[in-house]
């Protein structure tokens, strides 16, 4: 086929060499580089200006393009979508569609011409032949028009604030008729508006003196504060002109979400200042759900720029305090009304329930009268009871990845899983987990996050993957009657009417709780292309917990608050004790060292302290399940793997340790073992064996099912046989 037809009608395919293929500098996936500039038409072919291009395509070192250079060299060139071209003079043909491609065949040849790089199943023919299908449009409307339905509405859809540009320049070419754009995309009305205002307040901040610190992902920041009608009133937002009459409330807007350099006073000699910066206040979507939250209260504002801490903003507002009080009247008042007009109903586990109530009513009206439990404000997120008697008696895990129906009945205090290999030991312990943090979401999200070990945000793609598709877990808590646990999880793969942007919609969670009567719930909606929604009815925990596991890093922020209260509680000093008597006689302290949340070794054998992780893996992990104790103080511990790391001398001497931590602590402890050193020791080191419960987990037919011992009846089997509670199926 030659290169060039004597006709090329309209949407004709063809081939040509890639040396005549031109990319698009003006290409609406690009704009948003910090430095990206306008082309003119007669610019485009210009040598620099491609270069230029390919660079902002290609990414630092390929970076854009490394799944493709991959797929490219695994499958070779797959004419599946077709490159989208435009002719212009001289036989040079512009890209519309297909940027990527080819700039990433552009950068393989380069490489296969020098280099002589192992090209894969990709035939270097490809390069002076490569398929394209000819276009001609009637005038720049048609050809954004084209874009649009591929990149706005379409499966290749740009970063937002691409798309809110891509629209903009659309409506002038429709001679501003924002229904002639939506029609022509296909996308609401409400879309339209909502991304053309957000661009306008992007370009308000652009032009601030904070402009050069925009970033392309802070877009979704400025779309919620216009999706927010408190902020929108806190701003004097206008629709109509896309302008904001409080402008002194606008700057304080733009220095909460960015960095503020200031310069720090001198020393006492005069020494000029050094300057420091500070952090962004506003990071994140829900940071701006929460400032709406306190946007009204003036005293939560200025606190606001004082401490520049959303957190201590938040919980210095007493407009924030006074609204959720109201509510939590309200409700109650509600309730009464109701169990009033159904007195003649009430059952006497009903009435059961009415006297807890007025008990807990009874304490919160003798509140003013003692001293308040822990210094400081509220925390977002709290057990229902920070005294308990006990902790679980029995779980139930109706339906968790593979356990189903698993019940574990008389509870105690120490409770050892043990198991052949893929029995569910460790989505035992996660549905514990999941079991203690009732409607928080983010507790279902770090179980993710651990299971795939990774740090920080997982992309929501992949996070949607792992989501399991329902859960169903209950519990008997706190051995006081009526006070039975449950936890729901459905996902939902459709949108519902609430959800605004459908286009970029993965799924959502519906997650209900409740516990002794009291129902939470929390509903999460995932997206493409922006952080995820999350809206929730009641924010408490049944008790702290925490999870661990050799095979992921405990977070750092997690052992941070755990060493704090450690030491207020006195057991620091106790694991610091048990090192240096069985690992390390020279050690003397471990102690939390800057805000990175390090810890340093003070050691007679180092001049200067080294980093924890330059010790062995035994040390640090008894080191870090010591603290974890003080950290769920009265509530639950779940130990993946005990023995993993430690030397099977020192078991005994832990596991005692272990079992005074918790009696002293008030922690109820489920832990998994592939060890029978680990099982002998729990039951052999004289300490409480009456404290100790011992399940094996097996598989019969793909389900999976429990064998319960007491732990004298293990210590008598012990003696007796060398019994092996691993062995059980």
């Amino acid at each position: 086929m030659s290169d060039e037809p004597a006709e090329q009608p309209r949407g004709r395919r063809q081939t040509v060499s890639l040396a005549r293929l031109f990319l698009d500098p003006n290409n609406y996936r690009i704009v948003d580089d910090p430095e990206y500039r306008p082309v003119t038409p007669a610019d485009v072919f210009n040598p620099d200006v491609q270069r230029r291009t390919t660079r902002f395509v290609l990414g630092r070192s390929q970076e854009h393009v490394r799944d493709l250079i991959a797929s490219i060299k695994e499958n070779g060139w797959l004419d599946i979508d077709p490159i989208l071209v435009e002719r212009r003079d001289g036989g040079r043909f512009l890209v519309l569609e297909g940027n990527r491609r080819v700039a990433t065949l552009t950068y393989l040849q380069s490489r296969y011409e020098l280099d002589s790089i192992d090209l894969g199943r990709l035939d270097p023919a490809l390069f002076s032949k490569v398929p394209v299908v000819l276009h001609e449009f009637a005038d720049e409307r048609q050809r954004m028009v084209m874009m649009g339905l591929h990149h706005i509405t379409g499966k290749r859809r740009w970063p937002a604030v691409n798309r809110a540009m891509a629209m903009r320049r659309l409506q002038e070419h429709f001679d501003g008729d924002a229904d002639a754009v939506c029609n022509a995309l296909g996308i609401s009305k409400r879309e339209f508006n909502l991304s053309v205002r957000t661009l306008a307040l992007v370009q308000a901040y652009k032009k601030s003196d904070y402009g050069d610190q925009f970033r392309s992902d802070q877009y979704h920041l400025f779309r919620e504060i216009l999706a927010s009608p408190s902020m929108r009133d806190w701003l004097g937002w206008d629709h109509a002109t896309c302008r904001v009459a409080k402008r002194s409330n606008l700057d304080r807007l733009f220095n909460w979400i960015s960095s503020e350099v200031e310069d720090e006073a001198g020393e006492e000699d005069g020494d000029v200042g050094v300057p420091a910066e500070s952090s962004p206040v506003i990071t994140t979507v829900g940071h701006i759900r929460e400032l709406a939250k306190i946007i009204d209260d003036p005293e939560a504002v200025k606190r606001l720029d004082e401490t520049r801490s959303l957190q201590e903003a938040t919980l210095s507002s007493s407009l924030l305090v006074k609204s959720e009080i109201d509510r939590a009247f309200g409700s109650c008042d509600t309730g009464i009304q109701k169990l009033s007009t159904r007195v003649g109903e009430l059952t006497s586990e009903d009435l059961d329930r009415v006297e807890q109530l007025v008990g807990k009513l009874q304490g919160l009206a003798l509140a003013r009268k003692r001293p308040p439990f822990m210094s400081g404000g509220r925390l977002p997120w709290e057990p229902f009871n920070e005294f308990t008697q006990s902790q679980f008696s029995d779980v139930h895990v109706q339906r968790y990845r593979g356990l189903d129906g698993l019940a574990l009945d008389g509870l105690k205090r120490i409770n050892l899983i043990a198991g052949v290999n893929n029995a569910g030991k460790t989505s035992l312990l996660e549905a514990i987990y999941l079991l203690t943090r009732q409607n928080d979401e983010a507790g279902l999200l770090d179980v993710i996050r651990w299971r795939g070990r990774l740090e920080g945000e997982p992309d929501p793609l992949w996070l949607v993957e792992q989501i399991p598709p329902a859960i169903r877990i209950a519990g008997r808590f706190d051995e006081v009657n009526g006070n039975s646990a449950s936890l729901d999880v459905q996902r939902v793969n459709e949108p519902g009417e609430d959800i605004e942007d459908q286009t970029t919609f993965l799924a959502k969670l519906a997650i209900e709780s409740s516990y002794a009567g009291d129902a939470q719930s929390t509903d999460v909606a995932l997206f493409s292309d922006r952080p995820r929604r999350t809206s929730f009815q009641g924010r408490h925990w049944l008790c702290r917990s925490a999870l661990t596991s050799p095979f992921w890093v405990n977070r750092a922020d997690a052992l941070s608050e755990s060493n704090k209260a450690a030491l207020e509680a006195g057991t620091k000093a106790k694991v610091i004790d048990f090192i240096k008597e069985h690992l390390d006689a020279r050690m003397t302290n471990i102690e939390l060292a800057d805000k990175f949340n390090r810890f340093l070794v003070s050691h007679q054998d180092f001049d200067r302290a080294p980093d924890l992780s330059s010790f062995g893996d035994g040390l640090r992990r008894i080191f870090e399940i010591g603290l974890l104790f003080a950290g769920v103080r009265g509530g639950v511990l779940l130990i993946d793997e005990f023995e993993n790391a430690i030397h099977t001398e020192l078991l005994v001497p832990f596991t005692r340790m272990v079992q005074e931590l918790a009696v002293e602590l008030n922690v109820q402890v489920f832990l998994t073992t592939h060890s029978k050193e680990t099982l002998d020791a729990f039951i052999g080191n004289g300490y409480n064996t009456e404290d100790i419960a011992g399940y094996a987990i097996g598989r019969d037919a793909g389900s999976a099912g429990v064998q319960r011992f007491d732990g004298n009846k293990l210590l008598r089997l012990h003696k007796a046989l060398d019994f092996d509670l691993r062995g059980i199926r």
